[in-house]
């Protein structure tokens, strides 16, 4: 592989990273101009991907969709921010680590239900490592683990049915 090439996987991985996260605060901003849906799966995973986070563990592109629809209906606005990626290239797959600092706004209801004063915050921070793999529609994410290093705030009022779903 030349130098060139090198960086140009570099850097549509990096750009995988930031579309990726630019597409969770797109949707909490407009969910009906930004859904969770299918087309939305498919510009960011394989159809095997594996996902770990706090709220669960989860596997297939088929189910993407709901888990971060469930997931992110648990908050307001949201805010996710990437740290440079760090990309170890090997032919047509990668490994990726990128630190991370999420903001989450309470949602008004969850505020209301417990008293909190008006915008409360959940923050978060930690990294993420991913595998990705070039597929005929550019890198995608076939693994992604959500490592938290730190919390402030009150955690979101849980969604029962992502713990179904993760347990499925």
């Amino acid at each position: 592989m030349t130098e060139i090439a090198e960086l140009v996987d570099k850097l549509e991985i990096g750009e995988l990273v930031a579309r990726f996260f630019a597409s969770l605060d797109e949707r909490q901003a407009d969910p009906r101009a930004h859904p969770f849906d299918e087309a939305w799966a498919r510009r960011f995973f394989t159809e095997d991907v594996r996902f770990r986070f706090p709220v669960g563990a989860f596997a297939g592109r088929d189910i993407a969709p709901r888990m971060q629809t469930l997931a992110m209906d648990m908050w307001g606005r949201t805010q996710h921010l990437a740290g440079i990626p760090l990309v170890e290239l090997d032919g047509d797959q990668a490994s990726v680590r990128w630190d991370a600092v999420h903001t989450h706004v309470q949602l008004e209801s969850t505020q209301a239900a417990r008293a909190d004063r008006p915008g409360e915050l959940m923050m978060s921070g930690g990294h993420y490592d991913a595998e990705v793999a070039r597929t005929g529609d550019g890198w995608r994410f076939r693994v992604v683990v959500l490592t938290v290093a730190w919390t402030t705030g009150k955690p979101p009022v849980f969604n029962e049915e992502l713990a179904r779903l993760s347990a499925s």
